[in-house]
């Protein structure tokens, strides 16, 4: 029988399609309740009570998974890929154990995902799962004087606006409004806060102590200092890690940090406006000048250390600890010349903390110019279990999500979670939508990216673009390979330029932008001919713009040709740094890992073409290489076999 819900004042009966339209009444206001008696739910159900769909059965199975896994405070990795309806399966199965839920994602468009189908698992069960979306102040303030600053600025600004009593917003609230939505989106925060005269960004914070589940970006997970800002604790929580392929990333970069010449001059600059010495900054910044060569230097993080103190003239932090008064001065002072409060001093401070408390195995410096050509020195994180394990452990349980986590065990184990569950689920579509095709005779290893292999990778493609109508895309290991096999394919005729445009074969051609304008409008007009008679086609670069997190839905990619293995720069001393370390560590865990980085970002690309149930995508990966390594391909993308092309 359909579930009603009714007005406890008038008495006025709705669906459940209007309920999730508009949870309060339209004739007099009130808050809907669902009507008893119509629906009732079973005891035991688990997840069955709450999944508003039919599920398919490795839905079943993720949602199983999860209930016995993390309702047992364990840890489960869960590889599942787009369009397999991870974020509704994983929410109906955590929703049945009864504690709050932090659910971390990257992208907003994640987390309107998220929210949405808390309001469709409300519908359809009845029940009044809170959820709120804690979002930074850059989307929730609206103040015109901090909505537009990047966030360190706002954070600053907001603070000393509060203080003096100058922002015409409430920050005082104890609780969230009466009345307000189960499912707080930021759009409902908003439009809230501008009726009721309130702080959006309060309002979400205040919410999130009492909702049952909390979206937020990353860095509210990893960041302590933005943990301890908002509130949000870990311990006696469920933690979701949505899109956790980047995880290994995502830690490392939260444990480092880099000191750069510019960041010295301003902070130089700001001590001298408060009539403080400068000696230290200025020995800082010949540090830095004497260091950095043209060419990127690696250097040990002890001898960094020792390098700081020897240009400083004393302990890391001694002098660290006389600057905290200079920056509460830097702050005053511009806040006083209506600026933002934010100082580069501070920056240089929590650079040189870092240095000094951190465990320096885990760590290596690397001398360089930055983009400006300023002087620059990466402090870098090497083992990023650093960051991710001590969340993990404090969580009441844990669920990390990804299409694109193989090898799993390996990746496990590069987090420091190796006694985590590991499973990788079908896809949901018909495996017979998906075709997979291995080209042995070609490669791009670079003692064989000649003129003559170019070619042959430019003849495959244009015959396996006969079979495929509408979009498809194809993936280069780097931008300069990309350009020099399309400047190839056009010397020797394989593409053709007609009246301002290119084509290869019957489609055209588009290249991936430089810049994220650039590229967006280049994207739309892409898709529109995508869907056109002939098709089009869409060059990029492993790891770029258009080959993780972009979406390319139905017609808009048909098919997805990697040219290449995107193995990262061997030669840079990151890299190097990387491997090296890992290698320490045992068992040829350099040369694993450094395979394993390659293929995520291989099967990152192949994620961009499956979305719904029935859509299908074919793919060809041409390089000899895949075929030695066709397991570190993600189950899911394989279809029923990988074809191994002959002719």
């Amino acid at each position: 029988m359909p579930q009603v819900y009714n007005c406890p004042s008038c008495r006025r009966e709705y669906t459940v399609n209007e309920y999730v339209d508009d949870r309060f009444c339209r004739d007099c206001d009130t808050l809907l309740r669902r009507k008893r008696g119509k629906t009732k739910k079973k005891r035991g159900a688990g997840w069955r009570s709450f999944f508003p769909y039919e599920p398919y059965p490795q839905q079943v199975k993720l949602m199983n998974d999860v209930e016995a896994v993390v309702g047992n405070k364990g840890v489960l990795m869960a590889e599942a890929c787009n369009g397999f309806g991870k974020t509704v399966s994983s929410l109906a199965a955590l929703l049945t154990l009864g504690l709050p839920i932090i659910y971390a994602t990257r992208t907003h468009e994640q987390v309107q995902q998220v929210l949405e189908e808390v309001s469709k698992i409300n519908g359809a069960s009845g029940e009044r799962f809170t959820a709120v979306n804690l979002a930074s102040r850059s989307h929730l303030c609206i103040n015109p004087d901090c909505s537009d600053l990047p966030q360190g600025d706002a954070i600053e600004l907001c603070r000393n606006l509060r203080e003096s009593r100058e922002c015409p917003w409430t920050h005082e609230i104890d609780a969230p409004p009466k009345r307000m939505p189960p499912v707080m989106t930021k759009k409902i925060l908003i439009s809230t806060g501008k009726r009721k005269g309130l702080c959006p960004y309060y309002i979400a914070r205040r919410a999130a102590s009492s909702s049952r589940i909390v979206v937020v970006p990353y860095p509210y997970v990893f960041d302590g200092n933005v943990r301890a800002s908002v509130g949000l604790e870990i311990p006696g929580k469920i933690l979701v890690l949505d899109e956790g392929h980047n995880l290994d990333k995502v830690g490392q970069d939260n444990m480092s940090d880099s000191l750069s010449e510019f960041i010295l001059n301003m902070a130089g600059e700001e001590l001298k406006v408060i009539k403080a010495p400068t000696t230290h900054i200025v020995h800082l910044g010949r540090l830095l000048r004497k260091k950095t060569k043209d060419r990127p230097k690696l250097q040990q993080a002890e001898t960094l250390q020792k390098d700081l103190e020897t240009a400083l003239g004393g302990d890391l932090g001694s002098i660290t600890e006389g600057y905290y008064d200079h920056v509460q001065k830097i702050r005053a002072h511009k806040q006083k010349l209506g600026e933002p409060p934010a100082s580069y001093l501070n920056g240089v401070i929590v650079f040189l903390s870092l240095v000094q408390g951190s465990d320096k195995s885990k760590y290596v410096a690397l001398y360089h110019k930055n983009r400006r050509g300023d002087a620059t020195v990466d402090y870098r994180c090497l083992d990023p279990s650093l960051a991710i394990r001590p969340i993990v452990e404090a969580a009441a349980g844990t669920l990390i999500m990804s299409g694109t986590m193989s090898p799993l065990d390996l990746f496990a184990e590069i987090l420091g979670l190796e006694s985590t569950e590991k499973k990788s689920y079908p896809i949901i579509q018909n495996p017979e939508n998906i075709r997979m095709y291995v080209d042995p005779r070609v490669t791009t290893t670079y003692r064989e990216r000649t003129p003559k292999m170019i070619c042959a990778i430019g003849r495959r493609i244009a015959i396996e673009l006969t079979k495929v109508d509408c979009g498809v895309l194809i993936f280069f290991p780097q931008r300069g390979l990309m350009e020099k096999s399309i400047n190839e394919w056009l010397d020797k005729g394989i593409i053709r330029a007609r009246r301002g445009l290119l084509y290869l074969g019957r489609k055209q051609l588009f290249v991936e932008g430089r810049t994220a304008v650039s590229n967006r409008a280049l994207v739309t007009r892409y898709k529109r001919a995508a869907v056109s008679l002939n098709g089009a086609v869409l060059c990029g670069v492993f790891r770029g713009r258009n080959s993780e997190g972009s979406n390319f839905p139905g017609d808009q990619a048909r098919g997805i040709i990697l040219v290449g293995v995107p193995y990262a720069n061997y030669g840079d001393p990151l890299v190097q740094a990387q491997i090296n370390y890992y290698d320490r560590q045992g068992d040829g865990l350099g040369q694993r890992w450094y395979t394993m980085d390659a293929f995520k970002a291989a099967n990152q690309a192949l994620g961009r073409g499956i979305r719904g149930i029935d859509d299908w995508c074919h793919y060809w990966l041409l390089d000899r290489r895949y075929r030695k390594q066709i397991s570190l391909i993600s189950p899911w993308a394989l279809g029923d076999s990988p074809e191994i092309l002959k002719k």
